[in-house]
């Protein structure tokens, strides 16, 4: 099964570029050898800033795919970590005619005829503010990062 880590998000927005992060920081323990990259074996790494329909090229010819994300809740915590599979995204449009979302761009890829995962997980982690211009974490969101690797790893022995 061909698998694909992807981190989305914009690390110019503080904490919305959490995804980024985290693909970032096991690239480097993959690099260094580091335990935690023993199940990383075999596996893509990608960060992406990409939404919608885009996100077709960045998908296609895997098998599976582990997004991590920010959430958008109405009384967010920050770092609070939600598990999501595919089939627990809306496929309601998005805010305009022109967004895609993920669950309508994969139904546009396999009635395309293109190979697109048919396993999405998502681990979505919530942020208080998505808009914060910086490149750096809030601390909160960085506190979070051992457990959104953890989550990772526990979806990859899950196979």
């Amino acid at each position: 099964m061909k698998t694909l880590i992807l981190g989305l998000g914009n690390d110019l927005f503080g904490d919305d570029g959490i995804g980024i992060h985290v693909v970032r920081l096991l690239e480097q323990q993959r690099e260094r050898g580091e335990e935690t990259s023993g199940c990383l074996q075999g596996i893509e790494l990608l960060e992406c800033s990409l939404t919608g329909l885009k996100l077709l090229d960045v998908l296609e010819g895997f098998d599976r795919v582990i997004m991590i994300d920010t959430i958008k809740r109405e009384r967010p915590v920050t770092g609070r970590i939600t598990y999501l599979r595919g089939e627990d995204l809306r496929h309601i449009p998005g805010p305009s005619p022109h967004y895609v979302s993920i669950p309508q761009a994969l139904a546009i890829g396999r009635h395309a005829g293109m190979h697109v995962p048919d396993r999405i997980d998502v681990i979505a982690v919530e942020a208080k503010d998505l808009y914060r211009m910086g490149e750096r974490l809030t601390q909160e969101m960085t506190d979070a990062i051992p457990e959104i690797i953890a989550t990772l790893k526990g979806l990859l022995e899950d196979k």
